[in-house]
């Protein structure tokens, strides 16, 4: 018997099986060109790692600048970051229909408000815009007091 013939029931009924065996063993082919071709990779690789990646460097810098947020600033930029890498943003959260009408018509009451302040020339906390002469800055001059004339020579022409 040889080494690669295993017997089996089929082969032992018949007598002449085991001498007709014929061993094949296949070796796939390996042209030199894809050695030569690995070679070349492994010293591109070499000169690319020599060579500096400033996206790859800002990423690292932004992933660096992440580990000091809290724990919930780090998951907003964790989505911000995932999302300008090319990922869909996340859905809106769920907000009950009736308190999102509220929230509009807060919204809007606050915008019309705001415009009728600018048609009247004030600000959001109802102080005017204009500017004019005011009563602050004549009270800065006089503000001083007996202090004022300290260390002052008054020259009395006679």
């Amino acid at each position: 018997m040889t080494e690669d013939f295993i017997p089996t029931r089929g082969s032992s009924k018949k007598p002449g099986s085991i001498t007709n065996f014929q061993s094949v063993t296949y070796e796939s082919y390996k042209a030199k060109k894809h050695h030569e071709a690995k070679a070349q990779i492994e010293t591109s690789k070499q000169t690319k790692v020599s060579e500096f990646n400033i996206k790859k460097a800002r990423h690292e810098v932004v992933k660096f600048g992440m580990g000091g947020f809290d724990p919930q600033k780090k998951e907003e930029a964790k989505i911000q970051l995932a999302i300008k890498l090319g990922a869909k943003p996340p859905k809106n959260k769920y907000k009950n229909y009736r308190l999102l009408k509220e929230d509009r018509a807060k919204q809007k009451d606050e915008e019309k408000q705001k415009s009728q302040f600018q048609q009247l020339g004030k600000n959001l906390l109802g102080k005017s815009t204009a500017k004019k002469k005011g009563f602050d800055r004549k009270r800065k001059k006089t503000k001083g007091g007996l202090l004022d004339v300290y260390g002052k020579v008054k020259v009395v022409n006679k």
